[in-house]
């Protein structure tokens, strides 16, 4: 069943009682989850992207961060790992993940741009993230999109992201967060090659949308929560207008610390969010 949603704290509340209340239950890699099979939704603001649960206690600093270090198209875990261990539980024996998204986002970013210029009613605007060798490359690490879908309609670009299996706690938010900022990034690319679009549609598609057992009881209390939700919108500045300028703002290769990169972001955002 495809549902409708006016930004992501609504598809986020609403998904998330379906999941835990008519989820069915399986067991995957060593743990137990509730799952929902094929699930499809559209956000129709995808620059309005904040979380308001106290429970799931979204940050949007750690959010922004994790898009930079995906615009370093850096698959070192050095820096990111600081924030979130999981990175660190996936690495290899590099230090690197495969879920870096830029890493596959960068190459083939202005051949999507050049599709999307050259033929506004093109259906080829893709970008592919999981490839054939992520199949026996780090067994920790096997990446969750599949791909990234462009399409301009009614003067406006809409994104559409596929994934095999989505955490609906933590991946979910985060995920949905970090492609609407790419597809801003497309939309401010396009305008700045006079191309006058608007921002369209967020779609998506995920194989299994799951909740882990360790997260019921913090989804118990988020279903409880009063509802709130204000418009929040992290919009990207039009002066952000491509890969290469984006990349200026990226995270750093070098290693840095916890408060470094937190300094970091906190400047970023200040230029980035219009």
């Amino acid at each position: 069943m495809h549902k409708n949603f006016d930004n992501l704290n609504d598809a986020f509340l609403s998904l998330l009682q379906d999941v835990f209340e008519n989820g069915q239950a399986v067991s995957a890699r060593g743990s137990e989850q509730k799952e929902l099979l094929f699930c499809n939704f559209t956000i129709e603001n995808p620059d309005d992207l904040n979380i308001t649960s106290a429970a799931r206690k979204f940050s949007i600093d750690y959010a922004t961060s994790e898009w930079l270090w995906y615009l370093s198209a850096n698959p070192k875990v050095n820096n990111i790992g600081k924030l979130a261990k999981i990175w660190q539980m996936i690495r290899d024996e590099n230090g690197e993940a495969e879920s870096n998204y830029g890493c596959y986002l960068k190459p083939q970013w202005n051949w999507v741009i050049e599709e999307l210029v050259s033929d506004r009613d093109t259906r080829r605007a893709t970008i592919v993230i999981n490839q054939p060798h992520h199949k026996g490359k780090n067994k920790a690490d096997y990446p969750c999109t599949h791909y990234l879908h462009f399409f301009i309609r009614d003067n406006k670009l809409h994104l559409g992201v596929n994934m095999r299996s989505n955490d609906i706690i933590f991946g979910l938010c985060n995920d949905v967060f970090t492609f609407s900022l790419f597809q801003q990034l497309m939309l401010n690319e396009l305008n700045s090659r006079g191309e006058n679009v608007e921002l369209g549609t967020y779609n998506h598609h995920a194989g299994s949308l799951h909740l882990y057992e360790r997260h019921y009881a913090m989804a118990n209390k988020i279903i409880l929560e009063e509802k709130t939700q204000p418009s929040e919108t992290y919009k990207l500045s039009k002066s952000v207008t491509g890969w290469l300028d984006a990349s200026k703002l990226a995270m750093p290769v070098r290693d840095l610390s916890k408060e470094e990169i937190k300094e970091h972001t906190k400047k970023v955002k200040m230029e980035i969010y219009s």
